[in-house]
This record gives C-alpha cells, sequence and structure tokens, in this order.
C-alpha cells in the first residue's frame, strides 16, 4: 500500500497534538493545573504553592523548564511547585483572572485567613535554588513551641484530639516538620520541644534526641516512633492516630498503634491548672514602660479611648492564655500616647485594640494584625515572635517627654526573659538546600528532619 506523505503528515500532527500541547509530561513532579482544578489544588490548599503562568511555544518558559523540574522535586511533600498552560483555551480565563500578560509568570500562594491565600509574583531568581529558597520560607508554621512554663497548657487544651512532639536540639521548626503539621492541620496538634527543657523531658521520660511520639488522646498512652526521620514515614505513623487534613486517609488500616516499650513515653495527668486574676496592668510612662520591661520582650495593648475597657473575654485571651505563658502584656489607652510614638509604633486613632510586642533593649517592634479576640490567631502571632519568623521593625528614636501616667514600674506583672535565637544545632549529617549557582548538580529534598 502506498502512503500518502501529506496524509499522513497531516494524521500525525492531529494525534500528536494532544501529546504536545502540554509542556511537562504526566511523570513530570511539577503539579498540572487547569482551570477546573485550579481552585481546589491552589486556592484551598493548606501547603505553600508556586505556579508558573506559562505558554508552549515560549523559549524562556523552555528554558526554565528543567530548573522548575528540579525545585518541583526538591519541594516534593514540602509545598506545591505546580504549572498552568495559557495556551490551551480552556485555561486562559484563569490566566486571565490573575492578570497574566507575559511568559513565564511566577506567583506564589501562600494560605491566608479565612480560607483566602496571599498572592504575590515571584521575583526572585529563575533557578532551582532560588525557587527552593523562597518557597521554604513561605510553609505555613502551625508548630507550637513547647516548654516548662506551658506544657500543661498544652496537654490540658485539646484533650481528646491526637498531639504530636518533637523533642529536638533545633530552635526552629525544619521545613519538614513544619509541612507535616500542615499535612495535618485540624486533626493533629504539633508541638516541639528543645533539648534543654529538661522537666518537660524527664515528664515524658526522653533520654535522647530527637525523639518522636504521639499523645492519641484522652488517657490513650503515648507511643514512640522507632523510624527514619524522614517525611513519608512520620506521615504514616501519624496518620494512625488521625486522618490527614486533605487527600486520603494514611494507614486507616492500622489505626491502633502499638504502644512503646518504654512506659515513660506516657505523659502522667498533668495537674489542675490555677486561676490566674486576668487583669492587665496599666502601662507607667514610656520610659518606666521601657525599664520595665528591660531585656525582655513586652506587648503593649493600646485600647482606643478612655470609654474603652477590655472585655473579659478579651483579658482572658490575652492574659491567661498568652501573657502568663509567654511576655508580660500592659494596656495604655491611645489617648496617653503622643503623636510621635503613635507614629512611631504605626498606630491609629480606631475603634479597635491595637497590639505591639516590642524589645527596648534591641531596639525593634512587633505589629500584630489580628483579631483581638481571636485566641488562635493570637497564640499563632506570640509562637511567631517566640520563633523568630516574623519581621521586626526598628523603633524610631523618640526624645524624653513628660507623661500624665505614673512613672513607677510594674512591679507585679510577670517578665520571662526574651527567648534567644540560637542556629538549629545538625542531629545527623544535614540535607541543606544547595547553596551553589545552577546547574544544580543534587538538589536535596529536605526529607530529614
Amino acid at each position: 500500500m502506498v502512503h500518502n506523505p501529506v496524509v499522513v503528515a497531516a494524521l500525525s500532527a492531529v494525534l500528536l497534538a494532544p501529546l504536545a500541547a502540554g509542556m511537562y509530561s504526566s511523570n513530570s513532579p511539577v503539579l498540572q493545573l487547569t482551570s477546573k482544578n485550579f481552585a481546589e489544588k491552589i486556592l484551598k490548599s493548606n501547603h505553600a504553592s508556586v505556579v508558573e503562568f506559562y505558554a508552549p511555544w515560549c523559549g524562556h518558559c523552555k528554558n526554565l523548564k528543567p530548573a522548575y523540574e528540579k525545585a518541583a522535586e526538591n519541594m516534593n511533600g514540602l509545598a506545591q511547585v505546580a504549572a498552568i498552560d495559557c495556551d490551551d483555551d480552556a485555561n486562559k480565563r484563569t490566566c486571565s483572572e490573575y492578570g497574566i500578560q507575559g511568559f513565564p509568570t511566577i506567583k506564589v500562594f501562600k494560605p491566608g485567613k479565612n480560607g483566602k491565600p496571599s498572592i504575590q509574583d515571584y521575583q526572585g531568581q529563575r533557578t532551582a535554588k532560588g525557587i527552593v529558597d523562597f518557597l521554604v520560607e513561605q510553609i505555613p508554621n502551625h508548630v507550637t513551641r513547647v516548654n516548662s512554663k506551658t506544657v500543661d497548657g498544652f496537654l490540658n487544651e485539646k484533650n481528646e484530639t491526637a498531639k504530636a512532639i518533637l523533642f529536638t536540639t533545633k530552635g526552629v521548626a525544619t521545613p519538614l516538620y513544619k509541612a507535616l503539621a500542615v499535612d495535618f492541620l485540624g486533626s493533629v496538634t504539633f508541638a516541639q520541644v528543645r533539648d534543654k527543657e529538661t522537666e518537660v523531658l524527664k515528664l515524658f521520660g526522653v533520654e535522647k534526641v530527637p525523639t518522636f511520639l504521639v499523645l492519641p488522646g484522652g488517657t490513650a498512652e503515648g507511643v514512640v516512633y522507632d523510624g527514619e526521620m524522614k517525611k513519608e514515614a512520620m506521615l504514616k505513623f501519624v496518620g494512625k492516630f488521625a486522618e490527614p487534613a486533605t487527600g486520603k486517609p494514611v494507614a486507616k488500616d492500622e489505626k491502633k498503634a502499638e504502644s512503646s516499650s518504654t512506659s515513660s513515653s506516657s505523659a502522667p495527668p498533668p495537674p489542675p491548672r490555677p486561676t490566674f486574676d486576668p487583669t492587665i496592668p496599666e502601662a507607667p510612662s514610656l520610659e518606666a514602660f521601657a525599664a520595665t520591661c528591660g531585656n525582655k520582650i513586652c506587648v503593649l495593648v493600646v485600647t482606643p479611648d478612655s470609654a474603652h475597657t477590655l472585655t473579659a473575654q478579651e483579658k482572658t485571651n490575652f492574659y491567661i492564655n498568652h501573657a502568663r505563658q509567654t511576655f508580660p502584656f500592659f494596656q495604655v489607652q491611645g489617648s496617653k500616647l503622643s503623636p510621635e510614638f503613635m507614629k512611631g509604633f504605626a498606630l491609629d486613632k480606631t475603634d479597635r485594640v491595637q497590639l505591639r510586642a516590642l524589645s527596648a533593649k534591641r531596639g525593634w517592634y512587633v505589629e500584630y494584625d489580628g483579631d483581638s479576640t481571636s485566641d488562635e490567631e493570637l497564640k499563632i502571632w506570640i509562637d511567631k515572635i517566640k520563633m523568630g519568623e516574623i519581621r521586626k521593625i526598628k523603633i524610631p528614636p523618640f526624645e524624653k517627654e513628660e507623661s500624665a501616667t505614673s512613672p513607677e514600674p510594674v512591679k507585679d506583672a510577670p517578665a520571662p526573659e526574651e527567648p534567644a535565637k540560637e542556629v538549629p544545632k545538625e542531629e545527623e549529617p544535614a540535607k541543606e538546600v544547595p547553596k551553589e549557582e545552577e546547574p544544580v548538580k543534587e538538589a536535596p529534598k529536605h526529607e530529614e528532619l
């Protein structure tokens, strides 16, 4: 049979067109997006995501492909590296919604409040290293830092649900551990304990670090993990006690975990929690206030006017759940602050409560932009300050001035020391994000703690 070459070429073009349309193959580590799955995979995800809006014919897109796939491989299980073909008619509506005018355009989606992610253009280097370095910093941190002062409150809260605790030499949560907490967001509470918290280690019978254990909830004994400190294995272990927030249940057929052979892994019932006076003391003059805080971090609660007083719920949230266990809180009426102070700390005359955490010794402050009545938002804010994972603003110089309030420093407020930021120690050969420029020879996958 003689084949007409023109007909063969035409048929080949038709049959191969769908395969050539997308730039990334089905085996690519890059998550493939369409207009149909964009909201589910990106907008509703608890994970941070980077999305490339591209066209298959674009030369710059083709040049980016190797580095982008290397970044996706590196961030597997930690964050999402995704792409959407804007040349596909079915996807043009989505690309238009995000104002895509050139290719490739890379945007970063980070989970935000009320289920709405924050979106920003990626302006970093278009290399595997550049994308990985930036995306690692965007991983949400839902890991609670526990110490001897906060362990009782941590154990009492949500006692019927599972809690996972990592005992480690590190001062901050690793990308792997933060990603694990995101996987089980809402079903398992994750915490981290420094090795120097000897009282807490003794409470749980921990004799070496790293040690990872899960408290199933209620009166069930804690179970110590004895596998490798890698994401996939730890994910399956935690999945024995609760289902992940997203995706299919993990190890559902192994709901009942074996108890540790060491009986000391069980946490004894914590002592009854005392009742505290929820009164937040009035701040003295600014000069005396700074002297009171000394080298500590203090939190200033600014009320809008003399007619406003904190509600009982707000006082309870601030003082019992936060001030007593972390930093001393003081309140002051905004009308007693000078215009210079209001401007210097980015305060405004509104009908809402405003908070500023500040270190007089180190000369910085941190702004709180959440809901003053939200216990969960306050906890996240406090944890970020403790772990040094929040932007600090330099305190501007102020001239000394007389204040209408008492000049005496407050003596009855607890003043815990400011947590020191330390460089995390290595517990085993670390797999770091590659520091060399592209091409990346071996892209580590952050798969170990």
